[in-house]
């Protein structure tokens, strides 16, 4: 076991609270150029923190994902519970795939296995292949939805979620202006009084999946970090993530100065 601390390092147990129980990630691997923030999920649901966590580790269950563990950390999404040594296997897949190309429905036509430096591209994946982790960088809520749906790498094959058809309500009954669940592009604006500070910050929101432009404000004064993301109109998950970007713009003495949504 070790002391709570919030910066998270390779080998450290992260314990991750779910609608469904306790789930624990291990974090084995960082490198900045190109940035990989690698982890484990030792996917077993827990209603109390275990005394030990060797059996867990070694798994035969475990799978690797992509996630911006050191920053979940840092901001309290997660929590360093314990620490346990990596093997080299436990460190970053050996190989794994990612999508190669998609068409307009986020169905994926292609993949490419990473092997090393070796790409390959395939147009179906073999059993094999279907286990291979999948580099793509999961944001906080992407993981709590994986965890708690029991989310594999082999049930995913490239085909987009089924669209769901809901019911509209009588023709009578329909406003002008009424929300629909259409994705919406939204864009938030943050500032901060100096380029080192919102390029961090910058890089931060972008381990977590914006789409992220930073540069020098309009008035010359400060740094503008833009954030950029979709959602399905003003919710809950809109609401979470204005928040959460309130309190980063906050903890690093900077402005969050509101959003734009595409009507």
């Amino acid at each position: 076991m070790t002391p709570k601390r919030k910066r998270a390092r390779p080998g450290d147990l992260l314990e991750v609270r779910t609608p469904r129980g306790l789930v624990y990630i291990q974090y084995t691997y960082y490198s900045r150029k190109p940035y990989r923030e690698v982890i484990r999920v030792l996917p077993i649901f827990f209603t109390a923190r275990p005394a030990d966590f060797t059996d867990l580790v070694n798994s035969p269950r475990a799978y690797f994902a992509f996630y911006p563990a050191a920053v979940a950390a840092s901001q309290g999404l997660v929590e360093v519970v314990a620490e346990h040594p990596l093997s080299p296997e436990q460190e970053f897949p050996a190989v794994y795939r990612r999508a190669g190309a998609s068409n307009r429905e986020g169905r994926v036509l292609a993949w490419l296995i990473c092997d090393g430096t070796k790409e390959t591209l395939v147009r179906e994946l073999s059993e094999e292949q279907r286990h291979l982790p999948i580099a793509s960088i999961w944001n906080h809520e992407a993981l709590i939805h994986y965890l708690t749906t029991e989310w594999r790498p082999e049930q995913d094959i490239g085909l987009p979620p089924e669209p769901r058809a809901p019911a509209a309500p009588p023709e009578e009954t329909k406003v002008e202006g009424a929300p629909t669940d259409r994705s919406r592009h939204v864009r938030h604006y943050l500032y901060f009084a100096t380029a080192r500070v919102g390029k961090a910050v910058a890089a931060q929101l972008a381990a977590q999946g914006y789409e992220v432009t930073s540069r020098k404000s309009a008035d010359g004064r400060n740094w503008l970090v833009l954030a950029e993301h979709h959602v399905r109109d003003a919710g809950q998950a809109f609401d979470s993530a204005r928040e959460a970007l309130e309190r980063m713009a906050r903890e690093h003495s900077g402005q969050y100065d509101g959003y734009e949504m595409e009507s």
